[in-house]
Order: C-alpha cells, then sequence, then structure tokens
C-alpha cells in the first residue's frame, strides 16, 4: 500500500508530572502523564474559556454557526489524576458539570473553576450564560504511528482539504492530534481503521464494509448524517466525538443501516438529530434488511434540538431489528417536536416492516433536561417515513433505568390491528421513585399488551456484539457515580 504523508511538522506536547515512581508512606504515587496538542491554523480559538490540566495549557477551539449554538472543546491526551482550571473570562455565577453520574464537583472562585478528574474522561461544562465547554480527556494513544509509516495515510498537525476519501481493503488513516481533516469518507472495502486524536469535518458514508472502525477522533458535522454505515459487519465506533450543528434536520450522529455486529463505546455525541439511530432499509435484493446483534454503551448524548439520545427508527422498513443492547449511557438532552408528538430521551418507532424484538435498555441515566417525553415505545401505520407495510415490536427491556423529570411521559402506542407486546421495567426510578406500576408514572398507552414491572434484577443480557475494541475489552463498565478511563 502506498503511503500517504500529509503534515506539517509536529508540535504535540507530553508533559510529566513530576510524581512519576514517586515514594510516599512506601507506596508507589500513580503516573500522572498530560499531552496537550497545538491550535489547529485557521480554526477559531475559543473567547469564552481557558483550559488547563495539571498546569499544561489546552488549546480550547469554538465550533459552530455562533451565540449558545457554538460548543467550546477542550481536547487532549492523559493519563491519571488531573487537576483541571477553567478560567471564564469573568465572575463565576453558576455552573454545572455533566454527567452527573461521574460525580464530579468543581471549586469556584471568581473567574476560575477548579475540580479534578481521576483519568479519562468526557464532561459538558456550563458556566454562566456561555455556550457549553466539551472537555475531552482522551486516554493515552498506545499503538500511533509514526510519519512515514508504511502502509498507512499519515495526517500530522495542521489543516488538510481533502475533499473525499474513497477507502479500499486494509486500510489505514490515522488523524493525529493537533490535524484537521476536511473531507467526506466513503467507499465499500474490508478491514479500514480510521483513528488519532484529530478532528474530521465531514460525513462517513460507507456500505458492504467488513471490519471497519473509527477510534478516538472528533467529528464535526453541518449536512447530513455524520456517520452512516449500511449493511456492513463488524463495525466499531469507540471513543469518537461527534457535534453535528448549523442545520436542523437529518443531523444524526450515527446511524447503524441494516447493519451485523455493530458496537458503539464510550462515544460523545451532541447533535441537532437523533444522536444514535438503528435504521432498516435498502433494496432486499441488493443485501440483507436486517438489522442485529448492536450495542451502544458507555456513551454520552445530547439531543441539542429536533433529536432523541437513542432510537430505533424512524425507519424500519424490513428485516428483522433484533439484539439490541444500549447499556451505561447518560442521556443529558432530548428537545424538540417529531412525528409523533415530539423527541424522547429514547425511543423505538417501528415505522415500517421491520420485525422489532428482543432490545434491552439497562443502566441508563436520564437526566432533567427533556422536552416532551421520557421514553416513546410506538408502532405506527408504516406511513410516515414507511412504505404503508406494518412490523411488529414485541419484547422491550428495561433494566436500572432512571429517569430524573418525572413531569414527561412514557408513551407505549401499538396500532388496533396490531399491538407493542411484552415491554418490561425491571428496577426503574422516575424522578428518585421506584417505577412498580402504571400509576408511578405518567403512562400513555394505547393497543399494548404483556407491560409488567419488576423490583429485582431478573432480567439480564449479553453484550450484542461480543466483540473487542482495539487495546482494550470494550465492554468494561463505568460504575455509577465515578468518573473512570472510557
Amino acid at each position: 500500500m502506498k503511503t500517504i504523508i500529509r503534515s506539517i511538522p509536529a508540535f504535540i506536547i507530553l508533559t510529566f508530572c513530576p510524581m512519576l515512581s514517586a515514594q510516599e508512606g512506601g507506596k508507589d504515587m500513580p503516573v500522572q502523564k498530560t499531552v496537550a496538542y497545538t491550535p489547529v491554523s485557521g480554526m477559531n480559538t475559543s473567547e469564552d474559556f481557558t483550559v488547563s490540566s495539571n498546569g499544561h495549557d489546552i488549546w480550547v477551539e469554538s465550533i459552530g454557526p455562533g451565540g449558545m449554538e457554538n460548543l467550546n472543546a477542550a481536547v487532549f491526551s492523559c493519563e491519571g489524576r488531573q487537576r483541571i482550571i477553567i478560567n471564564a473570562g469573568e465572575p463565576i455565577e453558576s455552573y454545572s458539570i455533566q454527567p452527573k453520574s461521574t460525580g464530579i464537583r468543581g471549586a469556584a472562585k471568581g473567574e476560575r473553576l477548579e475540580f479534578e478528574i481521576p483519568g479519562p474522561c468526557k464532561l459538558y461544562i456550563k458556566v454562566n450564560s456561555k455556550p457549553y465547554l466539551a472537555l475531552f480527556a482522551n486516554p493515552l494513544e498506545t499503538d500511533a504511528p509514526k510519519e512515514g509509516a508504511k502502509g498507512v495515510d499519515y495526517y500530522g498537525p495542521g489543516n488538510h482539504d481533502v475533499g473525499q476519501i474513497e477507502i479500499h481493503d486494509n486500510q489505514t488513516i490515522y488523524i493525529s492530534g493537533g490535524a484537521h481533516v476536511s473531507a467526506r469518507v466513503t467507499g465499500s472495502a474490508k478491514n479500514v481503521r480510521i483513528f488519532g486524536r484529530g478532528s474530521l469535518t465531514g460525513n462517513i458514508r460507507v456500505s458492504g464494509c467488513e471490519n471497519f472502525s473509527v477510534e478516538g477522533i472528533f467529528m464535526r458535522n453541518t449536512s447530513g448524517w455524520a456517520n452512516t454505515v449500511t449493511n456492513s459487519t463488524a463495525t466499531v465506533y469507540d471513543n469518537v466525538k461527534v457535534f453535528s450543528h448549523t442545520g436542523t434536520w437529518g443531523l444524526d450522529g450515527i446511524n447503524p443501516v441494516s447493519c451485523k455486529g455493530f458496537l458503539i463505546n464510550d462515544c460523545f455525541l451532541r447533535t441537532r438529530d437523533d444522536c444514535v439511530a438503528v435504521k432498516s432499509n435498502g433494496n432486499p435484493e441488493d443485501y440483507d434488511l436486517s438489522s442485529r446483534d448492536i450495542t451502544v454503551e458507555n456513551s454520552i448524548m445530547v439531543g441539542w434540538d429536533h433529536a432523541d439520545g437513542v432510537t430505533l427508527g424512524f425507519e424500519l422498513n424490513g428485516g428483522a431489528v433484533e439484539n439490541v443492547l444500549v447499556r451505561n449511557c447518560d442521556i443529558l438532552r432530548a428537545r424538540g417536536s417529531g412525528r409523533t408528538g415530539g423527541h424522547s430521551a429514547f425511543s423505538i418507532v417501528c415505522d415500517g416492516a421491520s420485525q422489532v424484538r428482543n432490545i434491552y435498555f439497562e443502566d441508563i441515566r436520564v437526566e432533567a433536561d427533556i422536552e416532551y417525553k421520557n421514553l416513546e415505545i410506538i408502532l405506527t401505520e408504516a406511513e410516515r417515513y414507511g412504505n404503508g407495510v406494518m412490523g411488529s415490536l414485541e419484547g422491550v427491556h428495561l433494566k436500572n433505568v432512571s429517569w430524573e423529570n418525572a413531569m414527561k411521559p412514557f408513551t407505549i402506542v401499538g396500532h388496533p390491528t396490531r399491538f407493542v407486546k411484552n415491554v418490561t421495567f425491571t428496577n426503574c426510578y422516575v424522578g428518585g421513585k421506584l417505577l412498580t406500576g402504571l400509576e408511578d408514572a405518567d403512562f400513555q398507552i394505547e393497543f399494548a399488551e404483556g407491560i409488567e414491572f419488576v423490583p429485582g434484577g431478573a432480567v439480564t443480557v449479553d453484550r450484542y456484539p461480543n466483540q473487542e475494541v482495539r487495546g482494550r475489552v470494550a465492554g468494561q463498565r463505568r460504575p455509577t457515580g465515578t468518573a473512570q478511563n472510557r
């Protein structure tokens, strides 16, 4: 494979705290490392915040169309505890650090907000009335290639306007920290890996792939679905950050369409349409329409506008959609109207001929900023996006799910000719109260049967799919209430 080198000299700062192998009380102190990346020429430096980690300046980029629609992003890599200092340039009167499940608390004094993180994590921070700040503390890279490495399309620090990247078999694309690539990624291939600590502005639209992975990068998108993977097997999105902005409709984050064996792990998505949308669509003469063995876990979703955190639908137009597991996720926001009366924190909307079954939502934390619905499970007449052929929806299991906002409804709606069947709530809470029956929350139910409330932990499920993320097992959980390397 030809080596492609597009770079300017690298300016990556690897800094170490002085406590490497230090002794205190006869015990080794943990290693603490910080890797900061230089600003990218031509990109906007934030006027809202400056950030440091363990005393080292972290570049804060401002992205978006302006005002509150912008996102400030501080991207770096680290190992071990980090002391974060944020300077807001004005007296701090209010702030929040999300997800709440991290348990991270800050201390504000004057213009500074300070707190510690135990290591790599993703935080979403609000200060006064400023646009949000996303803190992306990545794990240290363990397998970054060297510039000029054989068989690697290498993008070093700086701006790269590529236009289009057509993938091919056995391809490695590396976007280093401090690099920004503008490109559309398209094609059909086997054994493709896109990874690094840099950023990509554009879309990934691939089909018919096998062993396709995207890892570590920060994606920005202003048009269409940011990531569309169709009719593919063995796909991994790990530690990917997605920010979709400027437009309104159709700016989804990651969309598996008729895929088998798809893993979304440790991702952050703030999008103007659905953060993650599992779909089943296409021509049955060209490929198997079914979607199965899909896992979404250890991730953070911010449905900014017209967006669910996670949805199965709308486009479920044929084949089974089965064995889907959403686990250990924080949904911080879900807002916007839609064709079923408004978006929800997470949902299943079967608006086509698919047979939806064996769906699991486990260890999900939904915070308060939900505009319309906490939950939606609906089987339509298949005419909103569908082709008029109805499907089926049964076997939905919710375990250890908490919704903070008790004022929003739970919608479970079937069709007079075809009911939603067998929905189980196990150890679920709304507004801090255990769900023991329909009277414990605002349930809006029509044409449904087999709704059950279980107080204990009766429902368990193995991961879908059972595969590894490069470098570590993808199923390691982040315990509730802590910020762990993710």
